[in-house]
């Protein structure tokens, strides 16, 4: 797509989202679900969204169903300010950035299920695949900084999945089973039963998938099942949980791009593979206990689990072949309480730990000493948050953490050295929220956040690295009315020793100052009872303020793989109870490749426009079935590239293809 297009597709929807807004309603359209009544839990305890300092975007089990979406990543990218990132080929196992992160995006987006934090103690994202899409409740997205809630790790902002608990008809047994037939030999059954009663609540899920996916060697199969067993009783709630996931994927590498020799393996056969002995396999095993009790004048909130990994892979090379096993034992813990003042106000103070261990070991076919390495992370942390009704139509935000964290690094053999570093961190956030009337409110917000180094950023570091902290800042408008809502934010996030790999010395390095900064536009609107739009547009700029990479300066240059440019564009038409169709339309701008931080390189990942649709259809009350088609146009694309040299405008590079047009069915059989 040329920048004329570009330009034009920004205009538009910047001029629609305001449109949609100021348009005279309906009468007979479709309320839009008001922000007062939607309870969010972005301050780790159950909170009216008006009572937010900043805005908390909900997906509701409904907008889930009907999205043509058919993966949370899929879902998460048709959001302002989100982008993914897939080197796998598996879309479960794509790397979600909020707010301009690039490569390190997982390690700055804080992934929860049920509060539960999911990413790990290393640079792999998070699987979002561990629950399907038909057990999900919601799913609350806060862009910003969550550090005072959360502790580090949350700079570009949270994204917490809640999952079904009952079922909302009330019915003492349900039950649900989906078969999913598609593209690439997808075959996938997803099986659910539900029991409920007044006091005890049961919910049991499992979940089998086969497919090839798009490339050679890109073979997946995954399994994986839940239970969770609620108990109530007048003042509480006591749930416990747990969950098994168990995964095989292929990995089928790059496309390599040459325009010295001619070679273009991206172009003559993108469905292929360099690598076509390379896997990984993983098992992860979660459970816990979830309390919530009435004490006092407040409520009391805890949580404990624990979480094991495992993991298997295997990577060949013209070098040699590498084969890496690691074991991941974790273990979260919080207590939180919940205290109203003079029910106007409210204090939220709490503690919570996370204490992970990690023993990894590489063995090499051409080496007989392979690296082995332990690493141990203790994290402990107080927090508070006072949220006060300063007038009826100003409220105020005023949250702070202290943060006690220990990362010791041992290595068993290889040439990585011991580090043992003990650190005390802080966050703080001031928010302020003003009505002004017509639907009208504004907000603002700064703080300070900050995000530790992971145990694989340990290894092959010539001296111990720093936290990466950033200052956040936040400017605001929010508008809402029977049939719409509009959002439009700015906010600037600097950074000083953000954390990343470095190509040329092979090994992670804290970066000199950086910065991300940006705009959202989002707007929704009921233009009739059955017709519902969607569209937002983001600006984003993610650039070095100082420092030099291979003799060059590289003040004011981009940050690899983040677009300047995102916008989406959605429909939902419902004529009736048993019909949907939804359409959407994404554009993704041009980035830089990753390894071209002195931006020398004049190959850039292309821009791209893909369109995807859903329709559903209930035969019975009973049974029902959707069909969705993804890229419908057979956009090829790439989220992912790197060039293969570190200096000058030319040379060659690597291209991780995604899918082109592919399709899905389903078939749903409700009890």
């Amino acid at each position: 797509m040329k920048s004329p297009l570009l330009r034009r597709t920004a205009g538009v929807l910047a001029c629609a989202v305001p449109a949609l807004a100021a348009a005279q309603q309906d009468p007979a359209a479709a309320a839009v679900p008001q922000l007062d009544t939607v309870t969010v839990t972005a301050s780790r305890v159950p909170t009216e969204a008006r009572d937010q300092p900043v805005q908390v975007s909900v997906l509701t089990a409904e907008q889930i169903r009907t999205s043509s979406a058919v993966t949370v990543q899929e879902l998460l990218s048709g959001q302002a300010g989100i982008h993914v990132i897939n080197s796998t080929g598996a879309a479960e196992q794509a790397s979600v950035d909020i707010r301009g992160f690039g490569l390190t995006g997982p390690s700055n987006t804080l992934v929860l299920i049920d509060g539960v934090p999911q990413n790990n103690n290393d640079l792999s994202a998070p699987s979002l695949g561990t629950v399907p899409l038909e057990r999900i409740e919601r799913i609350e997205i806060v862009r910003g900084s969550g550090s005072v809630q959360y502790g580090g790790g949350a700079t570009g902002g949270v994204i917490n999945i809640i999952t079904k608990r009952g079922n909302a008809s009330g019915k003492p047994v349900s039950a649900s089973v989906t078969g999913t037939v598609g593209s690439y030999g997808l075959h996938q059954l997803d099986a659910a039963i539900g029991l409920q009663n007044q006091h005890v609540t049961v919910d049991v899920y499992g979940q089998t998938l086969r497919t090839d996916n798009y490339r050679d060697n890109n073979r997946e199969s995954r399994d994986s099942g839940g239970v969770g067993i609620g108990l109530h009783h007048d003042s509480g709630s006591v749930r416990l949980y747990a969950r098994t996931t168990r995964q095989k994927l292929g990995l089928p590498g790059p496309r390599r791009v040459d325009p010295a020799t001619g070679l273009d393996e991206y172009e003559d056969d993108p469905r292929g593979t360099s690598t076509p002995d390379d896997f990984i396999r993983t098992q992860t095993d979660a459970f816990g206990v979830q309390v919530e009790q009435r004490l006092g004048a407040g409520t009391l909130y805890a949580d404990l689990g624990q979480r094991d990994k495992s993991l298997t892979g295997f990577s060949g090379s013209a070098f040699g072949d590498t084969t890496r096993t690691q074991d991941l034992d974790e273990t979260t813990g919080s207590l939180r309480y919940h205290l109203p003042v003079a029910q106007r106000h409210a204090l939220v103070v709490g503690v919570d730990m996370r204490d992970s261990d990690l023993d990894a070991t590489n063995q090499y076919s051409f080496s007989p000493v392979g690296d082995r390495w332990k690493a141990r992370q203790r994290q402990h942390g107080v927090f508070a948050e006072a949220q006060i009704q300063a007038t009826d139509s100003t409220r105020v935000t005023l949250g702070g953490r202290r943060q006690y964290a220990r990362d010791q690094l041992e290595t068993l053999s290889g040439f990585s050295g011991n580090s043992d570093e003990t650190r005390h961190l802080g966050a703080w956030q001031l928010a302020l929220r003003q009505e002004v009337g017509g639907g009208f409110s504004a907000y603002g917000k700064v703080g300070r956040s900050f995000r530790l180094a992971n145990s694989d950023e340990l290894l092959y570091v010539a001296t111990p690295l720093k936290p990466q902290t950033s200052t956040d800042k936040e400017l605001g408008i929010l508008w809402q009315s029977d049939a719409s809502s509009a959002r439009l934010a700015w906010f600037r996030y600097d950074l000083s020793n953000e954390i990343q790999y470095n190509p040329v010395t092979f090994s992670n390095t804290n970066l000199e100052p950086t910065r991300r900064q940006g705009v959202e536009l989002e707007g929704r609107h009921a233009l009739t009872r059955s017709l519902t739009l969607d569209a937002n547009v983001t600006w984003l700029q993610a650039e070095f303020r100082a420092g030099t990479y291979g003799g060059v300066d590289l003040a004011g240059k981009t940050v690899p793989l983040v677009p300047k440019w995102m916008a989406n564009l959605g429909a939902t038409w419902r004529p009736d109870d048993r019909l949907f169709v939804s359409v959407a339309a994404q554009y993704v701008g041009k980035a830089r490749m990753d390894n071209d931080q002195a931006n020398e390189f004049d190959t850039r990942l292309d821009d791209y426009v893909l369109v995807n649709g859903k329709i559903g259809y209930a035969f019975t009350e009973h049974v029902s079935g959707t069909l969705a088609v993804n890229n419908l146009f057979d956009r090829e694309y790439a989220t992912y590239g790197i060039r293969s040299g570190s200096t000058g405008p030319t040379g060659a590079y690597n291209l991780y293809p995604a899918p082109g047009r592919n399709v899905q069915a389903a078939l749903t059989i409700r009890y």
